[in-house]
């Protein structure tokens, strides 16, 4: 009976000590699984923060860009209105001359005419 008592004793020993071998197992293979996921958790925050970085800076840029454009294009209508500003005073110049002469030689003409007549 000592011997089967024994045997019995020595199996539910093994099976204990199995048994927290197994639950040791368990919980390094719980606390691996657990820093496995911490690590990746923190590697994908990371790649999102740079992403969002990425768009944040993409976006500044196209910002930039179109501020840049818009005073671009303002400068350039600026200048075409000088342009157009100088162009139609030079017109109204041009166009004061031409009255002012017509109206000295209508003036002489009229004064010609005048002189012709007395006699």
């Amino acid at each position: 009976m000592h011997v089967i008592l024994a045997s019995a004793m020595t199996s539910a020993l093994v099976l204990g000590v199995g048994a927290l071998a197994m639950a040791d197992d368990l919980t390094t293979l719980g606390s691996d699984l657990k820093g496995e996921m911490g690590s990746m958790a923190s590697e994908v925050k990371g790649d999102m923060q740079a992403e969002q970085e990425q768009i944040k800076e993409n976006f500044s840029e196209t910002k930039d860009q179109m501020k840049a454009d818009m005073k671009a294009k303002r400068e350039h209508m600026k200048s075409d209105m000088k342009a157009k500003r100088d162009a139609l005073k030079a017109e109204k110049q041009e166009m004061k001359k031409s009255a002012k002469a017509k109206k000295s030689k209508a003036q002489k003409d009229a004064t010609d005419a005048a002189e012709s007549l007395v006699p």
